[in-house]
């Protein structure tokens, strides 16, 4: 029998021990409501993975200084697009008259700064008073929402002939978007005032769809002027149609576009023009309306009629998917590197093939549709790899795998005098561009019989430093090296 104090003492333990359940019971519930808490965030975090996987991230790109080199151009860092996705490139150029104010060119870069950040757009976009000169990659319905903001921008652009390449692979769309103010869309030497009071004066060439283009190229007493520089010229041209006594094909064999006026005042260059239609045509058309303004103030009536080919090579292979009178690559600046008859993708890129990487589509296989040759061996070859560049001028030169992997460039001097662009070796010029003195953009100060008489300057003169840093080392076992041609060092 409990006394009394003993009975309040075990209600109290009682007490105390229903308390303690009632606790670990509540605890339990609440534990409980936690773990579904964290399923319900780890499912939350499998879904989004899963919506990244299928969408562009829309992380903020802040605008950046490209470089020392052009300080005044703006820089988007990282456009995304997934693996799996296909991306659309927009081409375009719009001149503008009256040109712009300094205000309104501002004003563009700011638009396009600020509407190439929202649609995460990649590519290049140079500006100036005279308008736009534009490349850029995207998702198809960006980029065309991006033609649609320069429309609601200026008048201007509501006639713009935007040409969009659908449907290519993802690897095809440019990683930065970059911005560029410039004096003018494409450097002829020429102020914009002064073509703008030419383009008044006697108007430019007169445009033509590729169809009509196509047409009068069947005709005689016409030739047609490739507006491009040369080393674009070698891997693509129209040749096909002098095969049935059509236009005669004419190369000014331009370094870069400057040479264009110094080869329109020869007397040579004026008397084959003499009396015939003129057809011009270019990449997408823009070399080729300054240039056709050109061609009508030197010649005037002396021409019995200046005409260029509307959207260039592009919209030509467009409209003639089996190339028409087109032979070749058409070389580009973006990501396709180059592209022919039914390569939409181009051959730019690495290529698995077997366990090993090979460089693009094209190689030494047959000579058939390849015009360009290596200049090295001068095996049927091209593709712009390596970034080779010519001994004497600077412009690309074409090298095939084989001889790249043999470095000729960062050789001996005779072995690297082989690595010549066809217009040096055919003039006979031997010095070395880094040896020559220049003015502006590239224009040899002091001639001579071996030096190039232009030279294509590569940046803005701030790699001399990390050129010198990157000076080929000789290999110390020389003749006797037994690596072959997985030594990283160079062989007299």
């Amino acid at each position: 029998m409990l006394s009394h104090k003993e009975k309040r003492k075990e209600k109290k333990r009682k007490e105390r021990g229903e308390g303690k359940e009632e606790s670990e019971a509540g605890d339990a519930q609440v534990e409980a409501k936690k773990r579904k808490h964290r399923h319900g965030d780890e499912a939350s975090k499998r879904k989004k993975l899963q919506r990244d996987a299928t969408v562009p991230q829309k992380a903020e790109r802040k605008a950046q200084a490209l470089g020392t080199w052009n300080p005044k151009a703006t820089l988007l860092k990282g456009a995304h697009m997934n693996a799996n996705d296909s991306t659309s490139l927009l081409l375009f150029y719009q001149y503008i008259m009256p040109l712009w104010s300094e205000e309104r060119k501002q004003a563009a870069v700011d638009l396009v700064t600020k509407v190439g950040a929202e649609l995460n757009l990649g590519g290049r976009v140079r500006i100036a008073r005279e308008g736009f000169n534009t490349t850029v990659s995207g998702t198809p319905a960006n980029v065309r929402a991006f033609a649609d903001a320069l429309r609601g921008f200026d008048k201007h652009f509501q006639k713009t002939d935007f040409k969009y390449i659908d449907e290519l692979k993802a690897d095809k769309a440019f990683k930065d978007l970059k911005i560029f103010p410039v004096a003018e869309l494409v450097f002829y030497g020429v102020s914009s005032d002064k073509a703008v009071k030419l383009a008044e004066t006697v108007g430019g060439g007169q445009h033509l769809e590729a169809q009509e283009y196509h047409k009068l190229m069947q005709q005689p007493d016409t030739v047609i002027v490739d507006v491009r520089n040369h080393y674009e010229a070698e891997i693509g041209r129209f040749v096909g149609q002098e095969k049935s006594g059509g236009a005669r094909y004419m190369d000014p064999k331009m370094r870069k576009s400057t040479d264009f006026t110094a080869w329109l005042s020869k007397a040579e260059t004026k008397q084959e023009l003499q009396g015939k239609q003129v057809l011009m045509y270019c990449t997408g058309g823009v070399r080729c309306e300054r240039a056709s303004v050109l061609v009508k103030a030197e010649l005037g009536n002396a021409v019995k009629g200046v005409y260029q080919l509307q959207g260039g090579i592009e919209k030509y292979l467009q409209t003639f998917p089996q190339g028409g009178f087109w032979m070749g690559k058409n070389k580009t600046f973006d990501k396709r590197e180059s592209f022919g008859v039914g390569d939409v993708n181009g051959i730019g890129g690495i290529l698995q093939t077997g366990g090993k990487k090979k460089k693009g589509k094209a190689g030494k296989d047959a000579d058939a549709g390849i015009l360009g040759r290596c200049c090295v061996c001068a095996a049927a070859w091209e593709r712009y790899i390596g970034k080779k560049k010519c001994y004497s001028c600077g412009v690309p030169v074409l090298m095939c795998e084989e001889c790249c992997i043999k470095k000729p460039d960062k050789a001996s001097v005779a072995q690297q005098i082989s690595v010549r662009c066809p217009l040096c070796k055919a003039d006979g010029r031997t010095e070395a561009a880094d040896s020559l003195d220049l003015t502006s953009n590239g224009i040899v100060a002091k001639n001579s019989s071996g030096a190039s008489a232009t030279v294509l300057k590569w940046g803005g003169g701030h790699s001399t430093k990390k050129k010198s840093r990157k000076m080929p080392k000789m290999c110390k076992f020389g003749s006797d090296c037994s690596r072959g041609r997985m030594c990283k060092f160079v062989h007299a």
